[in-house]
């Protein structure tokens, strides 16, 4: 089976539009490694920072991962008081990668931000590299274990590799005062075809994160095919200004008509009843040429750019050619209206575009990570 890795390229970065609690700074890009919130509600803003190539107990235990935590004060962050985590729940293993994707959330309304943090190469029983996500609480001497869970896939099957936890972004979809975890799990199975991808969503309450009615999604649009990587990237924000978070979801691996991993992003609305498929939406590029190999969706941000009170979507597709300059990379904006993302206004910039600074180089790799097999 294919297997994802990340490798160092230019994180694309954006001012997140959906507010849950003035406790939580929402995650600024699709899959972040760090994470901001105060977990315990001192005023002050702590980060949680990802250590997913930590060892935990041996050289058996190498790239377990682990998660440090640092407090605000009014001299700014310290390591006095510091702690580290290593995962909740479950066994910690050889190349579990706990702490590789964060999101910071109140998922039980009680004030202070809590952590979600995934090791998408947990095995789960027997089941290689299904991935969990780890959740610790916040509270008033800062995050804890104590009343932490160990969550794994909703609905379908834990399937081998299915990666749960590679993205995760935390927001209020249905609107209840609760904080709600979608994760992405892009190497699930869906039923016969490897690699589609899929999300869970588990909503909070005042108990915190429950699997009880959380859903699975698959691609919006489309054709579930091999390797579209669905959800390996997410990012939310009110497209639509109703009050509801919505969710950008992205398969940078999509085969879009016979152009073969020029990639997508399928849109879920939020409601009352937290995300739902009825209105959702597939999109592809922004201008430019759909072309193979573009890897559209690789990586997302939200926000509002022009202040019109609906949030906006950068989605980059890093090896997009600009001109004759291959695997240039571009970012293409999709702005929020009434009717929520449109096409129309779109842009895409490259390095090239007027005002851009610096020239479209050959690999350069504007606005992305690239995936490696």
């Amino acid at each position: 089976m294919r297997r994802t890795a990340l490798v160092v390229g230019c994180l694309l970065l954006a001012v997140a539009a959906a507010t849950v609690s003035p406790a939580v700074a929402q995650p600024t890009a699709s899959s972040p490694t760090d994470v901001a919130g105060d977990f315990n509600r001192d005023g002050f803003a702590d980060l949680a920072v990802g250590v997913p190539g930590e060892g935990i107990g041996g050289a058996q235990n190498e790239i377990a991962g682990a998660v440090n935590v640092l407090y605000g004060a009014g001299s700014g962050l310290s390591g006095t008081g510091g702690q580290l985590f290593s995962q909740v729940g479950g066994m910690v293993e050889f190349r579990d990668r706990f702490g590789s994707a964060q999101a910071a959330g109140d998922f039980n309304g009680d004030g202070f931000a809590d952590l979600a943090a995934g090791a998408s190469g947990e095995d789960v029983g027997s089941v290689g590299d299904a991935g969990a996500v780890s959740v610790l609480y916040g509270s008033a001497g800062g995050l804890t274990t104590s009343g932490g869970r160990l969550f794994t896939q909703l609905g379908g099957t834990a399937g081998g590799g299915g990666q749960l936890g590679w993205a995760l972004v935390a927001t209020d979809f249905n609107r209840d005062g609760f904080a709600d975890l979608a994760a992405g799990a892009p190497s699930e199975k869906v039923g016969s075809t490897v690699d589609a991808g899929a999300i869970s969503v588990l909503a909070g309450s005042a108990g915190g994160l429950t699997a009880t009615g959380g859903r699975l999604f698959t691609q919006v649009g489309g054709t579930v095919e091999r390797f579209d990587i669905f959800g390996f990237a997410l990012s939310a924000g009110d497209f639509n200004h109703d009050g509801f978070a919505d969710l950008a979801a992205a398969a940078p691996l999509e085969d879009v008509g016979t152009v073969a991993d020029a990639g997508a992003l399928s849109v879920l609305p939020g409601s009352a009843t937290g995300l739902t498929t009825s209105g959702a939406r597939l999109f592809t590029q922004v201008a430019g040429t759909v072309e193979a190999g573009d890897e559209f969706g690789e990586q997302l941000a939200s926000g509002d750019f022009n202040h019109d009170g609906f949030a906006d979507l950068a989605a980059a597709a890093p090896t997009e050619d600009v001109g004759a300059v291959q695997k240039a990379g571009a970012v293409s904006v999709l702005p929020g209206s009434a009717g929520g993302l449109t096409r129309t206004g779109g842009r895409l910039f490259t390095q090239n575009s007027s005002g851009v600074p610096g020239t479209a180089e050959t690999f350069d790799q504007f606005g992305g990570l690239e995936i490696v097999f």
